[in-house]
């Protein structure tokens, strides 16, 4: 039998954040801000930062037992099996995903060996920047990977082999204030508000809200943008400003840390729900998803068997959220995650899982709005057809 040291092993030591909001904010942003344009940055006084090395987690075909608890999570898949019992296993899947709250159905399936009926072993890689990740598609060091729908786009417009299998994630961003009566864009008009990583996907719909409300982004806003997510939740927390675009899990931890404070901080409202009432009722926005690589491109079985259990996974955390946040806080301790804002943050986030033909409206939709304003965010162009995989 196999002991749990065999079961879990890591690739490097993976040091803790001295911020722990930066542990869990390090991936969206950073990535959702990667191959676009180079911009001015207003940046306050520089805070040290500590950054972690990718985390490797294996699992083996025969135990699914907590390497700390001896916990036995739940491992029948919502979906049955139709794998034949003939088929040839790959050797290994890798899964990919960002050090927060997104990570959590890909930990779930390789601390749970979900994928054991098409591979021998499943591994998860947790990235720690946003240009190891793009090496990591590039390479076809992975096989499935879990990134903001802007950065696919970018990936597959740049010529990397890939393909879109689904959206999970709708809405993650919220404006962040302390004052409890702010609805609108329009109620902070004049007031100061900091942005992180100026032309990221909050960034522009930032803008693009701005706009919908009449108001100038550059004029009506003492705005100020920082290059480190962290840096702009410091100056909220400090009140150096009055009000924050910030993302989750960032923004659970600025609310839990204020909530004691003369100036608790509060949403004011979702992006997603912004962004509705801005459009159409029927445009969400996709934020994030999972791409297969090329490595399984052609392997249906095994894409089949990734679909059907990553949305079991996804319906498993959003069942029970408090077991999901002490999930990610046991099977990957040094990641330092804790559980209360792992649930917290997740509760916080729109979840829906959607396959990436049932999505292709609303990414057409949210895409075009994107290149309005800019771009290069999603890589100059809507992606064709091909970067939509169908079943």
């Amino acid at each position: 039998m196999n002991t749990p040291e065999k079961r879990i092993r890591r690739a490097v030591t993976v040091s803790v954040y001295t911020v722990l909001a930066l542990v869990l904010m390090a991936g969206l942003l950073a990535l959702a801000a990667c191959d676009s344009s180079d911009a001015e940055t207003e940046t306050t006084a520089s805070v040290p930062v500590e950054t972690t090395a990718s985390t490797t987690v294996s699992s083996d075909t025969t135990s699914t037992t907590s390497p700390v608890t001896d916990t036995i999570y739940p491992t029948d898949a919502i979906y049955p099996s139709t794998t034949a019992t003939t088929l040839a296993k790959v050797d290994k899947v890798t899964l990919v995903a960002p050090p927060g709250p997104m990570a959590i159905p890909l930990a779930y399936m390789a601390v749970n060996d979900k994928l054991a009926d098409v591979a021998k072993e499943t591994e998860l890689v947790i990235w720690e920047n946003a240009e190891q990740l793009k090496a990591i598609v590039s390479g076809g060091q992975g096989d499935f990977v879990t990134v903001p729908s802007n950065n696919a786009a970018v990936f597959y417009n740049k010529g990397m082999e890939l393909q879109l299998l689904n959206i999970a994630v709708w809405n993650i961003t919220y404006l962040i204030t302390s004052d409890a009566d702010v609805e609108s864009l329009a109620d902070i008009k004049g007031q100061s508000l900091v942005v992180s990583l100026q032309g990221s996907v909050p960034d522009v719909m930032f803008q693009y809200l701005a706009m919908k409300e009449g108001l100038d982004p550059k004029k009506d806003f003492k705005l100020r943008y920082v290059s480190d997510p962290t840096q702009a939740a410091q100056l909220l927390l400090a009140g150096e400003v009055d009000n924050a675009v910030l993302s989750e899990a960032l923004a659970t931890n600025v609310i839990l840390k204020s909530k004691d404070t003369k100036t608790p901080l509060t949403r004011a409202f979702a992006f997603d729900e912004a962004w509705m009432a801005a459009t159409a009722r029927s445009e969400d926005t996709p934020i994030a998803g999972t791409v297969a690589l090329k490595t399984v491109l052609d392997k249906p079985e095994v894409l089949a068997a990734f679909e059907r259990e990553y949305q079991a996974a996804v319906e498993w955390m959003l069942a029970d959220p408090e077991a999901a946040g002490e999930f990610m806080e046991t099977e990957l301790p040094d990641l330092g995650l804790k559980a209360d804002v792992m649930t917290a943050s997740l509760q916080s986030i729109t979840w829906k899982y959607t396959s990436a033909s049932d999505a292709m409206w609303y990414l057409n939709r949210f895409y075009g709005r994107l290149l309005e304003l800019s771009p290069e965010v999603i890589g100059g162009q809507l992606p064709d057809d091909e970067f939509y995989h169908t079943q």
